[in-house]
């Protein structure tokens, strides 16, 4: 019967280089940054944030949910729920209705970090569907500037309020993760 042995020097190195390459890893998180923040849009005047830049000629009364329909927007983004709360930069960009129901759109999007260290003056990419009637949904990050060049990863967007708010303020929590290159 032949029997395989090792010797304790040659277990103790391959154990050492095994652990240097996944405790950093574990400890220090160098593959995924995490980002958590706000942002509000508002849709009366005054200070609107997102308009409607094109309207359906399918069914140009419906004000958001038709096929056709083009909204651009700028909306704060904000440290805290509150809308008054550390503001952190921007979202901006487009929806497209995309879909014949008119509930599904093309999201295209970039958020622009303003006032939020080491990222400031950063940017990331987002482009996706936009399924409107559901309250959480996940988008992915194509891509970034600054900080974030050649960003992947995913948003998970949480609508917060109700669509039908009188006073026209949606309010928006975003988790976002990247994978690091």
């Amino acid at each position: 019967m032949a029997s395989i042995s090792f010797s304790l020097p040659i277990f103790l190195t391959i154990f050492f280089f095994l652990t240097l390459k996944i405790i950093p890893t574990i400890e220090t998180n160098t593959d995924e940054t995490r980002l958590h923040f706000y942002y509000q849009e508002r849709t009366k005047s005054p200070n609107a944030t997102t308009i409607k830049v094109v309207s359906s000629p399918i069914d140009p009364a419906n004000p958001v949910f038709a096929f056709g329909n083009i909204f651009v927007f700028d909306d704060p983004i904000t440290q805290d729920l509150d809308p008054a709360s550390h503001l952190l930069g921007r979202v901006q960009g487009e929806l497209a209705i995309t879909s014949l129901d008119g509930y599904d759109g093309l999201y295209n999007f970039n958020i622009v970090l303003t006032d939020l260290d080491p990222w400031t003056g950063s940017t990331l990419t987002v482009i996706g569907r936009n399924p409107t009637q559901q309250i959480v949904k996940e988008l992915p990050v194509v891509g970034g500037t600054g900080r974030f060049r050649l960003a992947r990863g995913y948003i998970i967007l949480t609508r917060l309020t109700s669509l039908d708010r009188p006073d026209g303020i949606l309010t928006f929590e975003v988790n976002v993760t990247l994978w690091n290159n």
